[in-house]
């Protein structure tokens, strides 16, 4: 009989547990994360990059967006996006044929440190301007 009302006591606990955990993951769920907007300029240099350290107050998605790059619009060059190391962009999402006005997306899972690189692929020629557009969570 003991035996019968230890195991039926870690059950309940258990039990109990669950619901309690569960309804906090449900509010976490259902609980959307306030959108924000974040622009960064900067010159980039032949075979040079750029990285831009932002902070993500929750999960969702995460678009970086050259608004602007060089005089012209048409320079292609290297975007991604990756979590911030406090030294380094460890790159999650990349396009290393990035043009003005061509979203990357990628979704980020809780909140965090996270950044945007923008790098050289293409042998730019001289030091080009450009406007970087994040939104995030």
């Amino acid at each position: 009989m003991r035996r019968l009302l230890s195991v039926g006591l870690c059950i309940s606990v258990v039990v109990l547990g669950t619901v309690a955990c569960g309804n906090d993951l449900t509010s976490l769920e259902s609980t959307p994360s306030q959108i924000i907007t974040e622009s960064f300029t900067g010159t980039l240099n032949p075979n040079g990059g750029t990285t831009h350290p932002f902070l993500a107050t929750g999960r969702g998605a995460v678009q970086a967006t050259l608004t602007a790059i060089g005089e012209d619009n048409t320079a292609v060059v290297g975007l991604s996006l990756g979590n911030w190391t406090g030294i380094a962009c460890n790159v999650s999402a990349a396009n290393d044929n990035a043009i003005a006005t061509m979203p990357l997306t990628a979704t980020v899972s809780a909140a965090g440190q996270l950044c945007a690189r923008v790098y050289d692929t293409k042998g730019l020629t001289a030091a080009t301007s450009y406007t970087l557009q994040v939104i995030h969570p």
